[in-house]
């Protein structure tokens, strides 16, 4: 019966085992029948030579089954991204399909071609099913998977773990900068960025877009990185201008104009210039949707395939710049790939180092077997008849103990593999929070503190009692607050121990110990010792106090910020002492940021915070308020003078330039000073008071400081009214032009109008509202509707039919901010057909003082466009005549202070020789300011060429000019006009 059933069980596990061989037979052909002479269309975003796009291949062709066909089409879009490629790969791709058999199934691989595909799908491949991969859109993919016929996977680029461990290379990073460009793969790398953001609370993150500039300007930014960024290198094929770099370009351009180590997320660089980052396993990539394209051959519904968001990565670096930028390699990941290192000798022929060493280890064990073999056979023979019997004997016993050792084994083993968990789980909580376990007995007073503390445990002394130890370890004070918390845990005044203190550990430097701990009683409640835990707080307490020098200080100039001021000023104001605040800002420093950047103006506020330190005193308290305004607290002062004189202390720290990259910046400060409790007891007031004074001394010519006193509220309130007054004015048609006439000295006849600005319904004054209008840069504004409005009215007056007369328009040198001014007015003069040299700009020497290039190129401009300039206010300025030698003027006009200095003297000599260098210059004159016939004829007999002023007109409005615009004045000899004309205007 026995042996009946042996033989059907064998015949059954025969059965079984040729049953298996016949299916694992049978289904590779039926597959490779399912799969014979299959077509599969592989489509790539870019060329065959870009760096994935062979990985790519290896990985899909290692996944197809022999049997199918794979054809590959390059959009080539990472070189061309324009419409006309991708319209001629359409038509190249349409004349194949169409002259071709069909496909069975399609991969493409990243952004550009599942747009193509998504696009042409239901032209060229309707009804077939598409795989994509290594897409960057997230939005793009998910909508293609809508359709049955798609699935595929995404490409996630490893940018947080990247991020990360270029974090941990440069902990000290503050930034994260992402290189993109503004194609469809860029556009997806620009929004995975940003939503890593979410996972680094600590890093601000900016995105620099290639697109955005030109590769010139582009490198001129990299270059200008501080070693504050971390800078990630995602896609940056084009720039603004259109001009394409290939990979190889791109690399040398980031190696050629960067000092900081680039990251990047994808292939490419590394050993070119990149230092690395994780990337993205391209094989893998292809591998995976190749096996995709297999369970759809065989078979596989599309819509059952979900889409895959997961992405294969591999850590690389480049070790030549791992050593450049002295990175520890200790910091580097395991198993992380490192090219350009040379392989030590031992890594180099480990395999043989191992083979060998294995097979010298297996011959000395072979012979030390069979020598040990043979002598103990020897002796085994002789000892195996004696113990025979003995053992014999004892085996019965053995027998009946048998089950009771096992039971007793199982237990003994249960409980070692418990004790060993518990070992684990009490090592690894230890180890990670740096803690110990202590022991206090409090009869012995003795301490017991586990081994792995080593903060204390080597610099305990054996048998040595708890209060010895603290009196090594840490001050008496501290030493007695500890002392306190066990004695108060003790009598139940708290519930337990707990309480931080700090220690000299054996390198004598200060930790912070957190001692935790509760006691256990005896039968009669009494607590005899105590357990508890002991924790390095250490860097968790250096953490809080960095937190809190933070919150107190400027991170810029190291300087305390406004909060501790605000603080620091309640405190004065509590003790009820006299003080006073100054409040100060750079004159101009806006022009620094323009010019020489902002990481250059910061560096300027660094300079200035140290040299402020260098002032400081034990009265004074100096911080930084924001932006380029530091406020200044003197506390327990001795009147107004000890302030002032302190102002001037501060004033002249910055008489000497200061000096940065070879460039001298000499700086000037406007200063406002208010005291308490004279001025105000409330904080916002104090601040106030201390920013009306120093806007006072803004707006009255800078560099300078004063005392705050309560008219200035007034002055400041006006400009407030006169600037709504402008902007109303500016919104509801609230200006009007006056014309006053310019007469030519030897017609008689008017030469052209001055068009003057003024506003309609207030009884304000130019020299009133034009200031506030330059500091609010509502000028520029003013400017073009004055230019429109002279021009307009210019035309309608020719078109009239009363003829062509100059007309000067006035400009500001604030102005100059304006840099399309030249081509508006090119624009009107064309809009009305004005001829440029009918339009006079006058300006005055102010302008000279903003900025000498810039004021030059726009004067340069003028000229080139045709447009008269006029020197305005000539006289009143510092270096008139010095002007007069390069500035590309036309005309210069006389001030009326000039005027009424030098027409007033019995010699006209001076006035004479003035118009005759003007002349000498080949330029006209003008002297504005006329009001009586002596001056008149002075200046005619001088050869002056225009007069302008009261002596013939005021400024008049559109209608009265027109009555006099062609009217030639008659002048007798007896300096009388022969007719009553100009009376009527006067």
């Amino acid at each position: 019966m026995r042996n009946h059933l042996k033989k059907i069980t064998i015949t059954v596990i025969w059965g079984v085992v040729f049953t298996s061989l016949v299916l694992l037979l049978c289904f590779p052909m039926i597959g490779h029948a399912l799969n014979e002479n299959k077509r599969v269309l592989f489509i790539s975003s870019y060329s065959e030579n870009f760096p994935t796009v062979p990985l790519q291949i290896k990985g899909i062709q290692s996944a197809l089954d022999e049997k199918v066909s794979l054809d590959i089409e390059y959009m080539d879009t990472k070189r061309l991204d324009t419409v006309e490629n991708k319209q001629l790969f359409y038509e190249n791709l349409a004349y194949k399909l169409k002259n071709l058999p069909p496909y069975d199934a399609v991969l493409v691989g990243d952004d550009n071609a599942l747009q193509f595909m998504i696009d042409y799908h239901d032209t060229l491949f309707p009804q077939i099913p598409v795989v994509f991969f290594g897409i960057n859109d997230f939005d793009r993919g998910k909508s293609a998977a809508e359709s049955p016929y798609f699935t595929g996977m995404f490409e996630k680029f490893s940018m947080v773990e990247t991020i990360k461990i270029a974090h941990k290379f440069n902990p000290k990073a503050s930034q994260v900068i992402g290189i993109v460009d503004s194609s469809l793969t860029g556009q997806g790398d620009q929004g995975q960025f940003l939503a890593t953001q979410s996972e680094f609370d600590n890093l601000d993150f900016r995105v620099l877009n290639v697109s955005d500039y030109t590769f010139a300007e582009f490198g001129e930014i990299l270059k200008n990185l501080d070693n504050d960024a971390i800078l990630l290198y995602l896609s940056m094929n084009q720039d603004k201008n259109g001009v394409v770099k290939d990979l190889s370009d791109q690399y040398q351009f980031l190696k050629d104009n960067t000092s900081i180590p680039v990251y990047r997320t994808s292939i490419g660089g590394i050993g070119d210039g990149i230092l690395g980052g994780k990337l993205i396993d391209y094989e893998a990539f292809g591998r995976i949707s190749g096996n995709l394209i297999m369970d759809i051959l065989n078979g596989k519904s599309v819509e059952s395939m979900g889409l895959i968001e997961d992405t294969p990565y591999y850590y690389i670096f480049d070790y030549d710049l791992i050593k450049k930028f002295n990175i520890p390699e200790s910091l580097i990941p395991q198993n992380a790939v490192l090219i350009n290192k040379e392989p030590s000798p031992l890594e180099k022929y480990r395999e043989i180092f191992v083979s060998i060493g294995v097979l010298i280890l297996f011959l000395l064990i072979v012979s030390l077997i069979l020598i040990v073999d043979n002598l103990k056979r020897r002796t085994i023979q002789k000892q195996l008849q004696e113990s025979y019997e003995r053992l014999k004997i004892s085996n019965d016993h053995l027998e009946k103990t048998e089950d009771k050792l096992r039971t007793q084994y199982e237990v003994i083993e249960k409980s070692l593999k418990e004790v060993g968990i518990l070992n684990q789980k009490y090592a690894i909580a230890t180890e990670i929070t740096n803690s110990a376990v202590w022991e206090l007995d409090l009869d012995t007073n003795e301490i017991l503190i586990s081994d792995n503390f080593s903060n204390v445990s080597r610099i305990l002394n054996e048998n040595e009692k708890f209060e010895d130890l603290l009196s090594r370890l840490t001050d008496p004070e501290h030493k007695n607050r500890l002392l306190y918390e066990i004695q108060s845990y003790c009598t139940g005044r708290k519930n337990e121990i707990d309480i931080q203190i700090p220690i000299n550990d054996e390198d004598n430097k200060v930790k912070w110990i957190l001692f935790r701990g509760r006691g256990i009683a005896q039968g009669n409640g009494v607590i005899k010792q105590i357990h508890g835990i002991l924790m390095d707080t250490t860097r968790m307490k250096e953490q809080e106090d960095y937190i809190e020098y933070l919150a107190t200080h400027d991170f810029l100039t190291d300087l305390p910020n406004r909060m501790s001021f605000l603080e620091k000023l309640s405190d004065a104001l509590d003790s009820g002492k006299p003080g006073a605040v100054l409040l100060f800002d750079i004159d101009n420093f806006k022009a620094i940021n323009d010019t020489q950047g902002h990481v250059y103006g910061d560096e300027i506020l660094k300079m200035i915070a140290h040299r402020l330190s260098n002032i400081s005193n034990e009265k004074t308290f100096i911080s930084r308020f924001g932006g380029d305004e530091f406020l200044i607290l003197m506390k327990n002062i001795n009147g107004t003078q000890e302030v002032e004189k302190f102002a001037q202390t501060t004033k002249a720290a910055f008489d000497k330039a200061f000096v940065l990259n070879g460039k001298a910046n000499n700086i000037n400060i406007s200063m406002g000073l208010t005291c308490f409790p004279e001025d105000s007891c409330d904080i916002n007031q104090i601040i106030m008071n201390a920013d009306t004074a120093m806007y006072h001394v803004k707006h009255s010519g800078k560099n300078n400081y004063i005392f705050y006193y309560s008219e200035m509220k007034d002055i400041i309130n006006t400009r407030i009214e006169i600037e709504a007054i402008i902007r109303e004015a500016l919104e509801t048609d609230g200006f009007k032009l006056l014309y006053q006439p310019q007469v030519d000295l030897c017609s008689a006849q008017i030469h052209g109008f001055e068009a003057l600005l003024r506003l309609k319904d207030h009884n304000i004054q130019p020299d009133q509202f034009i200031p506030v209008a330059e500091d609010t840069g509502l000028i520029i504004n003013i400017g073009r509707w004055v230019a429109k409005s002279a021009i307009e009215q210019f035309a309608k007056w020719r078109d009239m039919g009363l003829g062509e007369k100059i007309i000067a328009i006035n400009y500001s040198s604030k102005q100059l901010k304006d840099k399309n001014f030249i081509a508006y007015l090119g624009q009107l003069i064309t809009t009305h057909a004005v001829k440029p040299e009918m339009i006079e700009i006058e300006i005055t020497e102010s302008i000279l003082l903003e900025n000498d290039t810039e004021t030059m190129s726009f004067l340069q401009g003028l000229k080139d466009a045709g447009f008269k300039i006029a020197l305005d206010d000539f006289g009143t300025g510092y270096s008139s005549l010095n002007y007069l030698t390069y500035i590309p003027v036309d005309k210069v006009k006389l001030d009326k202070s000039i005027n009424e200095k030098f027409l007033n003297l019995k010699n006209n000599q001076v006035m004479d020789s003035l118009i005759s260098l003007a002349h000498s210059l080949k330029l006209e004159i003008t002297a504005e300011g006329i009001e009586d016939w002596n001056q008149y004829w002075q200046l005619k007999r001088g050869g002056c060429d225009y007069i302008q002023g009261y002596l013939f007109s005021k400024p008049l409005d559109s209608a009265a000019a027109e009555n006099i615009f062609n009217h030639i004045f008659e002048i007798d000899d007896e300096n009388k006009p022969v007719n009553d004309l100009i009376n009527p205007f006067f």
